[in-house]
């Protein structure tokens, strides 16, 4: 018993020390964002980092494929967030996973701060926008993602993302994908139809 409660003890300590690390790492980030020497050093060291990310999510952070996510105009908190998730296994994907790990902190830092001060430019959607998933987001969605769809450091800018990624994610909450598990998205939209689920994917894809 009392070799098992130590296990869970520095399990614990493991537990904590990771998200104190992640949280000084935040406030590293907010420190250059604030200074203007650090924060235009980090953006061109973010700008040769992010050689490694254009392939698929653009130059300027406007993806390339429409079943993956911009990350221009992200908040640079949120993104750095989910770099650390991928490197920790709390997300995964094949390709995320492994360039997240093989970046150090100050590169990551770097390419959030770089792909963060982009532009989402409008494009062309498979969908157009309309009433019904305008009402849905106007009750439900604006909550955490702001009535604009801009997010914010805990809640990811949607407006303007891909629909194909847009619908793709909702329906991964929506069937429980085991790696969402953790998301507030789950409970949000337990209750919504497919047709609904597309009605406010539209919308939020053809917001500016």
């Amino acid at each position: 018993m009392i070799r098992i409660l130590m296990i869970i003890a520095a399990s614990l300590t493991s537990l904590n020390a990771a998200a104190e690390s992640i949280e000084s790492m935040l406030q590293e980030l907010s420190i250059i964002q604030k200074n203007t020497a650090l924060y235009q050093a980090a953006l061109e060291d973010g700008k040769e980092r992010a050689t490694l990310c254009v392939r698929c999510h653009g130059d300027d952070g406007n993806s390339k494929r429409d079943y993956i996510p911009n990350l221009a105009s992200q908040n640079a908190t949120y993104l750095f967030t989910q770099f650390e998730h991928f490197a920790d296994g709390t997300r995964k994907d094949y390709v995320m996973s492994k360039l997240a790990n093989g970046l150090s902190k100050d590169d990551r830092i770097a390419i959030a701060l770089y792909f963060a001060q982009m532009e989402v430019k409008p494009r062309e959607q498979p969908v157009q926008a309309g009433a019904a998933g305008e009402a849905i987001y106007n009750s439900v969605c604006f909550v955490c993602h702001g009535k604009e769809g801009h997010g914010s450091q805990q809640y990811p800018r949607i407006a303007g993302q891909p629909y194909e990624y847009l619908l793709t994610t909702l329906m991964k909450f929506h069937n429980n994908d085991p790696e969402r598990q953790n998301s507030p998205m789950m409970g949000v939209i337990k209750n919504m139809n497919e047709q609904q689920l597309k009605d406010v994917a539209a919308y939020v894809a053809n917001m500016p």
